[in-house]
């Protein structure tokens, strides 16, 4: 790991001239920023240790990627019923992960469907739990999300507790992003997220300012995503 300080000319969102806030007013006419004007990346398959990163020139695969983390939400969402796959929103969903809306509702940490065991497999909960990061790499203006699947929380969570027992804020520092192939109790392959730092930004007051600017509107685009089929 590097303790060398990213410069500022390495990110475009580091720019003073730069004012994303404008920039999406004039492009967008006004409209919120939704979760389907961004760039998504998804965690792979299979235990697969190749990530699929979209850019301007077409998809390109990488073993791993450097990246800021914006803006990260822990989220859950609980079906009744068997999730089928076809827009049902879910019964309960909390976009904070602390307190639910729907049915049961309630605060998720004393809520029943939040133990272990409660899923259909019996293993898992029935309330799944995500986790929504937004990255800025170098050149880009606008995020990128990176939804965190279950097998990966406990790594995410350990790094942003590093951060924190540091003192150092999430957009402080160049995270680098990679992939493990690892297995269930099942035998069952899948790829898990790895997180590591590889050094601070030279300019923590121009990453803050976008940050904070860029909040409001990934929060609300936050709440529209489908996180998907609750897994073990």
């Amino acid at each position: 790991m590097t303790k060398d300080l990213v410069k500022a000319e390495e990110y475009a969102i580091m720019n003073p001239e730069t004012n994303v806030a404008d920039v999406i007013k004039l492009n967008l006419g006004g409209e919120a920023l939704s979760i389907s004007d961004l760039d998504h990346i998804k965690t792979p398959l299979g235990g697969t240790t190749l990530w699929n990163l979209p850019s301007i020139d077409g998809d390109e695969s990488m073993k791993e990627f450097n990246a800021i983390i914006i803006h990260s939400q822990l989220q859950r969402t609980y079906w009744e019923d068997s999730f089928t796959g076809k827009g049902t929103p879910p019964d309960c969903f909390s976009n904070d992960a602390v307190i639910g809306i729907g049915k049961p509702g309630g605060e998720c940490a004393s809520c029943q469907w939040n133990e272990f065991g409660t899923s259909k497999s019996g293993r898992g909960k029935a309330c799944a739990t995500k986790r929504v990061m937004f990255l800025i790499r170098p050149q880009s203006m606008l995020p990128i999300m990176l939804r965190v699947p279950v097998g990966s929380l406990k790594n995410s969570r350990k790094y942003l507790a590093a951060l924190a027992s540091g003192n150092q804020k999430v957009y402080s520092v160049i995270t680098r992003f990679s992939l493990e192939k690892t297995s269930n109790k099942d035998g069952i392959e899948f790829s898990r997220v790895l997180f590591s730092r590889v050094s601070a930004v030279d300019d923590i007051t121009a990453v803050e300012a976008y940050a904070d600017t860029m909040k409001p509107y990934l929060e609300q685009a936050a709440q529209k995503v489908d996180l998907g089929k609750p897994s073990d």
